[in-house]
């Protein structure tokens, strides 16, 4: 069979649209992703993305799992936020030793892994051959649908060293998942809590970020560019992808009703009003924003790596700062939109009273906070350290 092109990755992915919108009031109503779509997203093929192809997947660039979400995202934004937060592990996988792999898709090929990277959240006590892990965290996003969960926690390395944050990987069978997820925006996600103690955890499933904080992770030496990639520098375009296919579909939806829209209140013809007009450039001009800084971020990012270069601190700040930002277009994007569609937008049969819920309640994901990163950022411009370590 031949190798999947980007475009027929991303044509798979548009095809599952009109049948994702069509089930997002269930994934609200059950307050998950239903089994039925985490299928037909594997009959997609679209689980094999950055997948290592020993594996049976599929190695692209980084950006074709950001496109795939942005696609999804005009769907369900709930839909699409789980789908990144599992295939993105198909990308962080191999930073993991190949010991990890192998127990992970050896054994299962077609293995799902959740996360909830909370570092707090977790404790770690050194054991004989590994560690015990105990903690409960919030966010578990997808974890109905995953076999295996990446965790957050603090804890010792080999040799005594300081306590850091460290990811733990853990079977989904051995944690306990409790339903904590009643909330009022990306209602399909369920990012429930999930809670383990004295789980005994091996050496080779307990990953130290501290390497791979400049990307070039030990691990993945002769690997493909899209795997020697920072991890916390990029990690906001992911969690910003779901926000921009759902302002993209709010803008679509808004822009095909406007064509017919009639006031109701004095019957002139909605389209001919500068006001609203000028919303809409507006918000298509936010969406643009978003989807380019998003984009010519991880081309940049690629190209760095493509040549062996390092990649400055400044610029990985740069990053962190962009992916925020982009989410906040998102946000005004709908807001926007949401503003001039009338009384309509709050029919529950609209699908753009669920979009506005959902962006909104993306925005607030730690890793798009603009008071966060943009702040992160300026510090960095500024020649002060950076407050998080792992950047």
């Amino acid at each position: 069979m031949a190798e999947p092109t980007r475009e027929r990755i991303l044509e798979a992915a548009r095809l599952l649209i009109p049948v994702l919108r069509e089930r997002a009031p269930e994934a609200e109503h059950i307050r998950r992703i239903p089994d039925e779509t985490i299928e037909d997203l594997r009959g997609a093929g679209l689980w094999d993305i950055l997948k290592p192809e020993r594996y049976g997947g599929v190695e692209t660039d980084y950006g074709v799992m950001i496109d795939v979400t942005i696609e999804l995202g005009r769907g369900c934004a709930a839909t699409s936020w789980v789908y990144i937060n599992i295939v993105a592990h198909n990308w962080m996988l191999p930073y993991w030793p190949d010991r990890a792999e192998e127990e992970i898709w050896g054994e299962n090929p077609e293995a799902l892994i959740g996360s909830t990277l909370v570092f707090p959240a977790g404790k770690l006590a050194p054991a004989d051959g590994g560690y015990r892990l105990s903690g409960r965290w919030p966010y578990a996003s997808g974890v109905d649908s995953s076999d295996w969960m990446m965790l957050g926690a603090i804890g010792q390395g080999p040799d005594d060293e300081a306590p850091g944050p460290r990811i733990v990987l853990v079977r989904a069978s051995d944690i306990e998942t409790i339903d904590t997820w009643h909330v009022s925006g990306l209602v399909g996600t369920g990012s429930k809590d999930v809670v383990c103690a004295d789980l005994f955890v091996p050496d080779h499933m307990v990953l130290d970020m501290a390497p791979a904080q400049e990307g070039y992770p030990p691990e993945t030496e002769g690997m493909s560019d899209a795997y020697r990639l920072p991890l916390l520098p990029i990690i906001p375009h992911l969690v910003a992808a779901p926000m921009i296919g759902a302002a993209q579909a709010a803008y679509d939806d808004y822009t095909a009703f406007l064509r017919d829209q009639v006031s109701t209140y004095n019957r002139s013809r909605v389209a001919e009003h500068v006001t609203v007009q000028l919303k809409v450039a507006e918000a298509a001009q936010m969406v643009d924003i978003a989807r380019l800084l998003v984009r010519e971020d991880w081309m940049e990012a690629h190209a760095l790596i493509a040549r062996g270069a390092r990649l400055p601190l400044i610029d990985r700040a740069r990053w962190r700062r962009n992916g925020a930002y982009a989410a906040g277009c998102c946000v005004k994007a709908v807001d926007l939109i949401h503003s001039v569609c009338g009384a309509r937008a709050n029919y529950l049969d609209n699908a753009l009273q669920r979009q506005h819920r959902d962006v909104h309640a993306a925005k607030h994901q730690i890793h798009l906070s603009w008071e966060i990163n943009g702040a992160e950022f300026g510090r960095v411009a500024a020649g002060l350290k950076p407050n998080n370590a792992l950047l």
